[in-house]
Order: C-alpha cells, then sequence, then structure tokens
C-alpha cells in the first residue's frame, strides 16, 4: 500500500517591512527594488528568452537598477514614506503580515498544521518557511500565491525564489503550484460577496476597480510571440495562449466576470494605481479618473481592489486616505475603501476547496 503523502502549504505573498523605523524600511525596499524581475528597465525580453541586444538591455538593467535602488531611492525614500507606514501600522503590527496569519491559521482548519508563510521580500521569508517544510519532511507542497492575476514581478519572482530555494537546500518534494486564479469561481463568487454587501459600494454612486499598476512594456514582455499584445484589437479581451499570462488581461477579463453579477444602475471603471518611475504604465490611472469624476459632479466613490488580498499599504494608505484626499480637493465627498477579501471565512473555506480539488486534480495525473 502506497504511503500517504505529507501534505504542506506555503502561503506567499509581497511582504512587508519588520517596523516603521527608517532602518527597516531601508532593508525593506533594498532587497524589494534590488530583485531583477521587480525593477527591470530597459528589459523587453523575459531571460530565457533573451539574445544579442536583449542581452545588452538585461545587463543594463542591471547597472541602472543598482543605480536607482543605491543612489536615488534609499537615502531619501525610506524617510518620505515612513509616516505613511507608521499611520497604518497597528498594534499588532503590519496590516499585510497580521491579515496573512489571520488567513494562514484559518485555512489550518480546513486542511492540516503543515501551513507556513513565506513573503518574497522581507519576514517570515520564503527561505524560512521551505526549512521548516525540509524538517517536517513534507513531500507535497503546495505554492500557493496570494496574487490572483498573475504578473512576473509578482507571481513570477516569488516562483523564482522559491526555485532558488529548493536548490540551495537540496529539497524536492511534489509542487503543486497556484500561480493565478483570476478567473476561478472561487475567487470571483469571494470577491463579488464582499464588494454587494459592502456599505461603501451600496452608499456609493461610483464605483472602481483599482488594480496595482504595472510598466506597459511589462505587458508586451510577457507577451513571446510579440504578436498580440498591443497590436490586436481588445487584446486584454481575448483567450489567446499569448496573453495567457498577461496581467492586464487577467484584470480585465476579472472585471468582466464580476460586471456580470452587480448592479446594473450603478456605472464602474478599471483603473491602475501605484506608478513608479517615468516610463509608460497601464491606463487610466486612479489619480485621473477621480479628477474626470470630480470633474463630472460624481460625490461618492467605493474602490474594490481586486489584485490585494489582503489590505495593506497599497489599499489602507493610498487609496484610503492620498486617493481620498485628493478626490475632497477636487470638489468630491469621499472615496471608501471596500476591504480586501483578508482572513473572510467563506474566503479561506472555498479557497481550501479549491486547494483540495488541484490536489485531487493531481493525484488523478
Amino acid at each position: 500500500m502506497k504511503e500517504k503523502s505529507k501534505v504542506g502549504y506555503l502561503i506567499m505573498n509581497t511582504g512587508t517591512p519588520d517596523e516603521t523605523s527608517i532602518p527597516a524600511l531601508r532593508r525593506y525596499l533594498k532587497q524589494f527594488l534590488s530583485d531583477p524581475d521587480m525593477l527591470d528597465y530597459p528589459s523587453q525580453r523575459l531571460k530565457e528568452y533573451s539574445k544579442g541586444i536583449d542581452v545588452l538591455r538585461n545587463g543594463l538593467a542591471s547597472v541602472l537598477r543598482w543605480i536607482i535602488v543605491n543612489l536615488i531611492v534609499l537615502p531619501f525614500r525610506p524617510a518620505r514614506i515612513q509616516a505613511k507606514y507608521q499611520g497604518i501600522w497597528t498594534k499588532e503590527g503590519s496590516p499585510l503580515l497580521v491579515n496573512t496569519i489571520k488567513f494562514a491559521e484559518k485555512l489550518k482548519k480546513y486542511t492540516n498544521e503543515n501551513v507556513e508563510i513565506g513573503m518574497r521580500y522581507g519576514n517570515p521569508s520564503i527561505e524560512k518557511a521551505i526549512k521548516k517544510f525540509k524538517e517536517n519532511e513534507i513531500d507535497k507542497l503546495f505554492l500557493v500565491s496570494m496574487f490572483p492575476q498573475y504578473a512576473e514581478a509578482t507571481s513570477g519572482s516569488t516562483f523564482t525564489e522559491v526555485e532558488r530555494v529548493l536548490k540551495k537546500e537540496g529539497y524536492s518534494p511534489n509542487l503543486i503550484k497556484i500561480n493565478h486564479y483570476y478567473n476561478e469561481e472561487f475567487y470571483l463568487k469571494s470577491l463579488k460577496k464582499s464588494i454587494i454587501e459592502s456599505e461603501e459600494y451600496k452608499n456609493s454612486e461610483y464605483l472602481l476597480f483599482s488594480f496595482h499598476g504595472l510598466p506597459v512594456r511589462q505587458l508586451k514582455k510577457a507577451d513571446i510571440s510579440e504578436s498580440h499584445c498591443q497590436k490586436v484589437d481588445n487584446c486584454c479581451e481575448k483567450d489567446s495562449e499569448n496573453n495567457e499570462f498577461c496581467y492586464k488581461s487577467h484584470c480585465v477579463k476579472t472585471v468582466m466576470k464580476l460586471s456580470e453579477s452587480l448592479d446594473p444602475d450603478k456605472p464602474f471603471k478599471i483603473c491602475y494605481q501605484s506608478t513608479f518611475g517615468p516610463e509608460q504604465w497601464i491606463q487610466p490611472n486612479i489619480i485621473d479618473v477621480l479628477e474626470d469624476l470630480a470633474k463630472q459632479g460624481i460625490k461618492k466613490v467605493s474602490v474594490a481592489c481586486p489584485s490585494f488580498t489582503a489590505d495593506c499599504l497599497e489599499t489602507l494608505e493610498e487609496i484610503a486616505v492620498e486617493n481620498h484626499e485628493d478626490f475632497e480637493k477636487n470638489g468630491g465627498e469621499y472615496v471608501k475603501l471596500i476591504p480586501s477579501l483578508n482572513d473572510n471565512e467563506d474566503w479561506v473555506r472555498s479557497f481550501a476547496e479549491y486547494l483540495s480539488e488541484k490536489e485531487e486534480e493531481y493525484a488523478r495525473k
């Protein structure tokens, strides 16, 4: 009789500083922005498909990244963002980490005790989690990305780090990768419920779906064929092997599905946030959208952030504080954040059921 596998679950997200001190913020930013998948300008092709001029661009990206991180960001940005982190920090610590811990603890009720958190940057690290799985002799490991929409800068980078650590540790469990679920019923149902049942949505005149931004260059980089992205009409709405891992396509299709269940009399729009640097990013930017809504006389706006499954700086500070204040200055009454899924019980339970289905699929192979 075949011995039953010992299953583990690695819950992965971006990460967070350990505290709000300048040294802690500097450590976090250095690790975060030194990642070649995160800050990769002017790279235009994935490393494994690069040749000729693309190899030179990747080399230039390494040099520019070092200059930007060490000479521009680290000396000045920690002091500029410290108050933002202090404004959202709780007695328990970082909201992102606190929400992720609560999610992981609830997930244990539906799976087993072998659930660990691994942040791509900061602590608790992916490396620490994998070492614990190795010590516990886990032989089947779920790699659970908490990014519903795939992007090389988020999910891709996270899986690359997992591969690096597994190789370093000489550890080879059977892997089940959950690298996106933007179109899965369990995610859409949980997200839809969180929106339509929220007071923020019910009391608003207009709904925005705000996704984390991404440079347009990285969208094109994900199209290996170089024949689909920005070249085919409504390229993000179409199903194609060339946009299978296109972040914007995942965002658009998430909202296309959700819109089927929303109040038809309440208008909505997709937008993007958290831009960084001078290059072109996905449009429209939430700042511009809110400015236009204020000019149209819209007073009450609710914002859902489907790419963030746990509330963090980008939702609690950027949306709920910065965007709200700017909207007020332009004549609006308020911008209100619809809370992320966080550790909502139905969300955790349905996620666990999805993981169970994936394990059954894996067993049938």
